[in-house]
């Protein structure tokens, strides 16, 4: 096959996301997913505001439970802050209807879906790329890999990989009315409940999404199991059916180097795009795959162009905040005097920064500053 400008390889947000904008600038693009559509996607199924401002999309369709606040307890100050606004902090989905709702809008712009198809093997060939997929080979002049976590195309192109991954897990757990009702309105994240890490709570329209997460790649799982079990006695949480329980991991560091090699770009989770202070992969999924295929749309000759406007574009956008984001999630998992102090003396404040970035009302290199500035006056501060 060879009726294609541009393969996008995952039919994630990423890859919606980078199909949706070559469709719109004329370029002919095949969305390739290994999965037939509508397909269970793993993830905890808060989509922040910030997503939803990226995708430019009324995801109101494809919403479950809009929530307007939000808790952060601190376990070890026994503390807990909640913030409110005016627009749905988090909007809780589940991804088989969020993902195929993205698609569906790339297809309608002109994207081909191709879907169930593997990519078994991918070759560089002069100025085009040769997909071996399960349908067949086919030729492009550019690849997009969005393919997630745990997706083929940049081990088979040769990437080395060294993002930071870490592990996650959670349960979908029905529920009775009364905790379903407890919980309804406001989801809620606990740090110190598990060592360098937090746990959650999300309410869906039905059921719990109750999970934990670690941002050391080593914690095991029968720890994340035990962390869990006690978090859910904490809660006085107890299922009514049937409990889904599913283990991922999570790219909260990209690779280094470049991510672009010859004509074939990484978005999203394959590049290791994650939020490291909230673990939230789906915002900078959206904005990297729209990068991404914006560069491919208007360089696609030029495979350095690319590879130059691609970079420009994460530089001037999403890799500041994420090393602000790394720090801040330091503090928070890693320094727990720090923590204790910072949350002790600004908890509501800092809360309320955080508030404003999941809305993209802020970026986390103001929080972070916001953060050195009150540790500065805290070691500037005259003993007592």
């Amino acid at each position: 096959m060879s009726e294609y400008d541009v393969a996008v390889v995952g039919a994630g947000p990423a890859g919606a996301s980078a199909a949706l904008v070559l469709a719109r600038s004329g370029v002919k693009v095949a969305l390739l997913e290994r999965e037939a559509l509508p397909r269970y996607k793993t993830c905890g199924g808060g989509v922040v505001y910030r997503a939803a401002r990226f995708a430019g999309l009324d995801l109101t369709p494809v919403t479950e439970r809009p929530c307007y606040r939000a808790a952060l307890y601190l376990h070890d100050l026994g503390r807990h802050y909640t913030v409110r606004r005016a627009e749905p902090l988090i909007a809780m989905t589940m991804r088989d209807r969020l993902d195929l709702f993205l698609v569906e809008r790339a297809v309608q712009a002109g994207a081909r879906l191709l879907a169930p198809c593997r990519v078994r093997q991918v070759a560089a060939h002069g100025r085009r790329v040769r997909l071996d997929t399960d349908r067949g080979a086919l030729w492009v002049d550019f690849v997009v890999a969005a393919d997630g976590a745990l997706g083929d195309v940049a081990r088979l192109a040769g990437w080395h990989d060294d993002r930071l991954a870490i592990p996650a897990l959670e349960y979908e757990m029905p529920v009775d009315d009364a905790t379903l009702l407890r919980f309804a309105e406001e989801p809620r994240f606990d740090v110190g409940m598990v060592p360098h890490g937090y746990a959650w709570v999300f309410p869906k329209a039905a059921h719990l999404s109750v999970g934990v997460l670690s941002t050391h790649r080593g914690a095991g799982a029968r720890d994340l199991h035990d962390q869990l079990a006690r978090y859910l006695a904490l809660l006085k949480i107890k299922a009514s059916g049937e409990v889904k329980r599913h283990g991922y991991v999570i790219p909260v560091r990209r690779r280094s180097g470049p991510l672009v090699r010859g004509r074939i770009l990484l978005a999203g989770d394959a590049a290791g795009l994650a939020d490291p202070l909230t673990a939230e992969g789906i915002s900078y999924a959206i904005r990297s795959g729209q990068l991404g295929g914006a560069a491919v749309a208007r360089q696609i000759g030029d495979a350095a162009g690319v590879r130059t406007a691609y970079h420009a574009g994460l530089r001037r956008e999403i890799l500041p905040d994420l090393r602000s984001a790394r720090l801040l999630a330091a503090l928070l998992y890693e320094r727990p005097a720090i923590r204790r102090w910072l949350f002790r003396t600004w908890g509501q404040g800092l809360s309320e920064a955080i508030a404003d970035v999941l809305l993209g009302a802020r970026s986390y290199r103001d929080v972070w500053g916001l953060a050195v500035r009150s540790l500065g006056r805290r070691l500037l501060a005259p003993a007592r």
